[in-house]
């Protein structure tokens, strides 16, 4: 006797309904907060950013793709400063003194050593640390200045995201593999 296809597919159909009903249920998995969620991005960008800095050269520090772009060291410099801009007023303390105020090959950041300039990247990150800690869902909305809280933790990762691409790409001009290319080749 011939089955039909219709046939089957029913009875198939059958036989996993009553094998999904003997499964326990799992629990179905809550999705990460937003809070949560920026600052895993923030948490996964800073690794990136930190390991960038330690590949990159001492001897390199003032090298540029161009002379209308920033070297690598003010580049730095202005994710510290912005870090530090974005996350004195959370964390509740005097934004720092800015690194990169200058806007020439003379920028006091081009003087630093790479010592010098992965602490203050550093520094800052320590300070977003705790600004971000000092974030959570009952707070988020609260206003510092005129931005609300997450607001400020969402631009944060949006200019360090901004910034570790331009050292992605300072980093291959220079014949390095980037941090989130590296991981990627492992895997």
């Amino acid at each position: 006797m011939k089955r039909s296809p219709v046939v089957f597919a029913c009875v198939l159909a059958a036989a996993l309904t009553a094998a999904a009903m003997q499964q326990p249920a799992s629990a179905p998995q809550t999705p990460p907060s937003l809070v949560t969620e920026v600052q895993n991005s923030y948490n996964n960008l800073k690794g990136n950013i930190i390991k960038a800095m330690a590949q990159f050269p001492e001897d390199k520090l003032t090298w540029q793709p161009t002379p209308e772009v920033r070297s690598w060291a003010r580049l730095l410099a202005h994710i510290a400063d912005g870090n530090n801009g974005s996350c004195s007023a959370l964390a509740g303390v005097e934004r720092p003194p800015r690194l990169d105020s200058e806007d020439t090959p003379n920028s006091k950041a081009n003087s630093m050593t790479k010592a010098e300039l992965e602490k203050a990247v550093n520094d800052s990150f320590a300070l977003c640390d705790k600004a971000f800690a000092a974030v959570n869902e009952t707070n988020m909305l609260e206003r510092v200045g005129n931005r609300s809280k997450i607001f400020t933790l969402m631009y944060n990762v949006s200019h360090m995201n901004e910034h570790y691409g331009n050292m992605v790409t300072y980093m291959r001009l220079n014949g390095m593999v980037p941090p989130s290319t590296a991981a990627r080749m492992k895997k």
